[in-house]
């Protein structure tokens, strides 16, 4: 089969598509065909060895978290899944492994696809709505009502975060670029600030929570938007802020969290049924092929993707 391989950290010019053999399952696990998968920045910084202490530096390695696609074969004791179904996962096995043509899952982090969405769609939806659910539902505890600010409205992360909190009955306001306002306001939020012309972080009103996806301000500098009881989360750590794992940290109010979570086929059962009911809708930003994968990580890496970049593994 083929995949996008490392040998080593760097540039992406290490990234080689290659044939590499099929990956085995073991019980518990299927076996899926991949036809997308997408782009993320944690890739990239570990394709760049910034995450090695976490992931080490097993080389040959296949990025990719990821995949949405068709199961070829089921591993003992699998019963929920069969061969032919569709679906979406959130890979859990090493570093993702899903730039490549099949991919080994834990049955634990996978759906099954709505018919109403593509594959790209669907594989857009995985990390990064486990991201955001994760932040606004168990770490932050968000309640119908509350005010939220999002900082970074119109990215990966950023545009199911405007929609899960306007599903969970918030008021929501997005920030991004001017050129992006009319992309968030389409998704649900209340209302959109353009960074490049207001502080967003200048309100009369505070927040009760300040999602920043993106890392563009400080835990200091959030503190001024919030209630006193608000809560600050971001995906980028910074001084003064806690770790928050769900079902390990006690959340209390009036703190700043980095959110950290598990995947689970719960959560993601979440998001594929609001995506069937119309409550939460795909951005895409690009699409590329495997062969294109050095392509796909430099416009990741630009930072300035509305929605998510998909890599289309296979034909359709």
């Amino acid at each position: 089969m083929k995949a996008a391989v490392l040998d080593q950290f760097g540039s992406v010019e290490v990234m080689q598509v290659r044939d590499v053999p099929r990956p085995a399952i073991g019980a518990g696990q299927i076996l899926a065909e991949v036809y997308a998968t997408s782009i993320n920045p944690i890739d990239w910084k570990m394709r760049e060895g910034q995450m090695a202490a976490r992931y080490g530096d097993d080389f040959p390695m296949i990025l990719g978290w990821d995949c949405s696609g068709i199961v070829a074969e089921v591993g003992e004791g699998v019963t929920e899944f069969t061969v032919g179904d569709e679906i979406l996962a959130r890979s859990d096995v090493g570093t993702g492994r899903c730039y490549a043509e099949c991919a080994a899952l834990n049955t634990r982090t996978v759906v099954h696809k709505p018919r109403g969405l593509s594959y790209g769609e669907a594989a857009s939806i995985p990390l990064v709505g486990l991201t955001a659910i994760n932040g606004l539902q168990k770490c932050a505890g968000l309640q119908p009502g509350q005010r939220v600010l999002i900082i970074g409205a119109s990215g990966g992360v950023g545009t199911l975060a405007v929609q899960i909190a306007k599903n969970m009955g918030a008021c929501v306001t997005g920030v991004c670029s001017g050129k992006n306002t009319a992309l968030v306001a389409s998704l649900g939020a209340d209302a959109v600030i353009d960074y490049t012309q207001q502080n967003p972080l200048a309100t009369a009103e505070p927040y009760d929570i300040v999602y920043d996806t993106v890392g563009a301000c400080q835990y200091d500098e959030a503190k001024q938007a919030l209630v006193s009881e608000g809560i600050y989360l971001t995906l980028v750590p910074v001084p003064g802020i806690e770790f928050f794992i769900p079902g390990q940290t006690q959340r209390e109010l009036g703190k700043g969290y980095f959110v950290a979570w598990t995947p689970t086929a719960t959560d993601l059962q979440i998001l594929v049924d609001w995506a069937e009911q119309g409550k939460l809708r795909p951005v895409i930003d690009s699409e590329f092929s495997l062969d294109e994968i050095r392509e796909a990580h430099m416009r990741s890496q630009t930072e300035r993707a509305a929605g998510k970049i998909i890599v289309n593994v296979r034909k359709k």
